[in-house]
Parts: structure tokens; C-alpha cells; sequence
């Protein structure tokens, strides 16, 4: 069993974050999802998933991912590993 830690960016409130995790529960070898979107966060449980998969169905359902675990990123959609924008400043990267 493997565990996705990541924020969601775009909810508003708790009807954003029920529909982030229906759909990550709608996800082949998902086994259990957790979102609040007071924190913008997600964990989600699985056993082999594609996490870029989940990603994209999340934000073609309307919201951000944030995967760098940098509070400060501004990047809707950032996937830098670690990101390059500690100082709160874009970070360039190519999924803004």
C-alpha cells in the first residue's frame, strides 16, 4: 500500500473537497482518499496507481496540484521536485 500526500489547490468548500475525493475514489487501485479543502490537502491511499493520472483528472475537473510541498509555491499546478521558489516568487516551472 502506497500513500499520496499532496494540496489541492481551487476548493472553496467542503463540496470541492467531497468531489476531489469521488474522484480519487473512482480511481483504479485507489483504495481510500482523504481531502479537506480548509487546508488544501489530499492523502490518498493506493496500490500501484499512476499518480500523474489523479493529478490530471483533478485538474481537468477545475482544480490545482501543488506536489512540491512548499507552502510558499504560487505554482497552480506545480510538480518541482524539490521547487525552486522558497522565496514565495514563481518557480518556472513548466505546468503553471
Amino acid at each position: 500500500m502506497s500513500q499520496l500526500e499532496f494540496a489541492v489547490t481551487g476548493m472553496v468548500c467542503s463540496g470541492c473537497s467531497a468531489s476531489v475525493e469521488r474522484l480519487a475514489r473512482g480511481m483504479a487501485s485507489v483504495t481510500a482518499a482523504s481531502v479537506d479543502h480548509e487546508h488544501g490537502s489530499a492523502v490518498v491511499e493506493h496500490d500501484g496507481m499512476d499518480p500523474e493520472a489523479l493529478y490530471a483528472a483533478i485538474v481537468d475537473a477545475g482544480f490545482g496540484v501543488r506536489t512540491c510541498g512548499n507552502a510558499a509555491c504560487e505554482c497552480a499546478n506545480c510538480r518541482c521536485e524539490p521547487c525552486a521558489c522558497g522565496t514565495g516568487a514563481r518557480c518556472g516551472c513548466s505546468s503553471e
